[in-house]
């Protein structure tokens, strides 16, 4: 079965170039000019790798790699004229796996693409999974189940969770989380965070008082789990 390619780039004729290099490698390329519009595009079609660039309208493609990587495990390579080393150090930190520059040549790019889906077939789970099942966070639909009972969760609420179960076991300095859950303009916004805490823990925790999930680490975060 053909795998599937979503291209975020607002440059018509680039799109064009992109979508027939890889459509003669078989693959079935979808072409969001948009970052919003790609966003909607990997909600439905679920692609096995993302090509991105980081100058498309609207969010941009720096936010825009951030809220996929928390609805996806798939591949995510930023295509763009940006090439400096400090622009490639922040599409890597955002969760991109990979960073090309333009120009390029048809078989680096080939190259890259094919090397990410060998490296992805079967290693990264869209699920996480806690205490035999007491938790279960499906990254891909947004659900939260607890003791097999979806929980109604905001969007907020379910990135800073999700942000926190994926370093499990691991204390998360406040910056850190916030960062990971909403992006870097939250940063210093470490007082938002408590309500969001407080409300989470009143809806995943047996006994919110004394949660076993959600752990204050006094004067630096947070630990999801022991």
């Amino acid at each position: 079965m053909a795998q599937t390619i979503l291209l975020v780039e607002d440059d018509p004729a680039l799109a064009d170039q992109v979508g027939e290099i890889l459509g003669r490698q078989g693959f079935i390329v979808k072409t969001a000019h948009t970052a919003e519009a790609g966003y909607e595009i990997a909600l439905e079609a679920r692609p096995a790798l993302i090509l991105l660039d980081v100058m498309v309208p609207l969010m941009g493609g720096w936010e825009l790699c951030r809220r996929l990587r928390q609805i996806t495990r798939a591949p995510i390579i930023f295509l763009t004229a940006l090439h400096n080393t400090e622009n490639i150090v922040k599409g890597l930190t955002l969760g991109a796996d990979d960073y090309i520059t333009k120009p390029f040549q048809e078989p680096e790019l080939i190259a890259r693409v094919g090397a990410h889906l060998r490296r992805q077939t079967g290693i990264l789970s869209d699920r996480l999974v806690f205490g035999d099942g007491e938790i279960d966070i499906d990254l891909n639909n947004f659900t939260v189940r607890v003791d097999g009972e979806i929980v109604d969760l905001t969007p907020r609420e379910f990135d800073l969770l999700a942000a926190m179960a994926r370093q499990a076991g691991q204390v998360m300095r406040l910056e850190d989380l916030l960062v990971k859950a909403w992006g870097e303009a939250y940063a210093d916004a470490t007082e938002n965070i408590k309500p969001y805490i407080h409300y989470l823990r009143k809806k995943i925790e047996k006994d919110p008082a004394s949660p076993r999930w959600i752990n204050t680490v006094r004067g630096i975060g947070y630990r999801f789990g022991s």
